[in-house]
């Protein structure tokens, strides 16, 4: 049965927005789920008539942590639909506004399965949690600056492999910038200094919002920006200065966490938490009319302004992992590189990488999606 679900809003912390910097292609036409069984199997199936491979319900009820995004919303649309009832499932969900407060969820046993963001690598940094699946690309955050900036004047010398990037080592010298502290934003910056070798620069901590009017106003050379505010930097004329996986060379997304523990004796309910959320991410992924009217539905319900104009641009720019686009997913690359990159800045301890890529595990999205996944790992690690 459905469970209550609530929504967390907060006065404080960073907005946990996508974000975006160009549009990309029409989604894909809607495939056959894989390994598609017969409606309600699990939930008729007893558990001492139980066959091997098989997959039975609890029976307790799960608590879903899921952010008010594009990975919510599948979440959001997959218990709209049925789809966990169909499995026999219980499920209470909540609702988070950013990764940070379901992170403190999570950690006080109020959640049991976690569909996260970035603030997913802290908690895996800790031992405690196993990664279980990723739900999207990640695409669409990018750093913007002031068209008079004397980084917009150079083009194609950042380096070979990105050569949209603006910027050489001269200009970018004592340049400013609005970011979000220890988040994905701060790591956009940090590492376009980093390869170009340049240490002359100045990062101005500040909120998703404040980072926008920063740059609009002058306060700032630039700034770290999610999807909704790219869009609105574009808009106002301001330059790309790179989009994340051109300033880093790796792609990001979205992580689903689970406690250890919980993972030890409700292994049966994530795999079928998984097969849920996936059947809907790929109904999703390839009907974007499908996703825009879901996506305006679920964000007026949740308390978010969307315009129809941004939606539009998050379905172009991002894409769900279906069933088809998992094939391609180099898994567990990106919680690795962040884990890198915060250890650098100070915000992870020595080591932190190294128990984020103990915790990378394939097998139960594989289970839930019949999609052999590939697990890779950032270059030189």
């Amino acid at each position: 049965m459905k469970g209550m679900k609530k929504i967390i809003s907060l006065l404080l912390v960073l907005a946990m927005a996508t974000a975006l910097c160009a549009c990309g292609g029409k989604k894909e036409e809607a495939k056959e789920e894989p390994g598609a069984t017969s409606e309600n199997e699990a939930a008729e199936t007893a558990p001492d008539e139980k066959k091997d491979g098989e997959l039975t319900p609890s029976g307790d009820t799960i608590h879903i942590a899921a952010l008010i995004n594009t990975d919510g919303l599948a979440v959001w649309y997959a218990d709209k639909m049925g789809y966990f009832d169909e499995l026999g499932l219980k499920t209470n969900i909540t609702y988070f506004v950013n990764g940070t407060l379901e992170n403190e969820a999570l950690s006080a046993g109020e959640a049991e399965i976690g569909f996260n963001g970035f603030a997913g690598v802290y908690a895996l940094a800790t031992g405690d949690y196993t990664m279980v699946a990723d739900c999207d690309d990640g695409k669409g955050l990018a750093v913007y600056v002031d068209p008079e900036c004397p980084v917009a004047d150079v083009q194609g010398e950042y380096s070979k492999e990105n050569p949209d990037v603006y910027g050489n080592a001269e200009t970018a010298a004592g340049l400013s910038f609005g970011v979000t502290l220890g988040t994905v934003q701060q790591i956009m910056v940090d590492s376009y200094y980093a390869n170009l070798g340049q240490k002359d620069y100045n990062l101005v901590s500040m909120d998703a919002a404040s980072c926008y009017n920063a740059l609009i106003s002058g306060e700032v050379d630039g700034a770290a920006l999610t999807m909704n505010y790219c869009a609105a930097a574009e808009a106002a004329g301001m330059v790309c200065l790179g989009t994340y996986e051109g300033i880093t060379g790796v792609g990001t997304g979205s992580t689903v966490i689970v406690p250890n523990d919980y993972l030890k004796s409700n292994r049966d309910d994530i795999v079928l938490t998984l097969k849920a959320v996936f059947k809907a991410l790929d109904e999703i992924q390839n009907d974007e009319q499908l996703e825009f009217d879901q996506g305006m539905e679920f964000f007026k319900e949740m308390g978010t302004e969307y315009t129809e104009d941004e939606m539009w641009t998050e379905i172009n720019v991002r894409d769900l992992y279906s069933y088809e686009k998992l094939k391609d997913l180099k898994y567990g690359n990106h919680v690795v590189f962040s884990a890198i990159e915060l250890t650098k800045l100070g915000l992870l301890d020595e080591g932190s990488a190294d128990a984020v890529a103990k915790s990378i595990n394939k097998d139960l999205l594989e289970e839930a999606t019949g999609v052999s996944i590939t697990v890779e790992m950032p270059e030189g690690y």
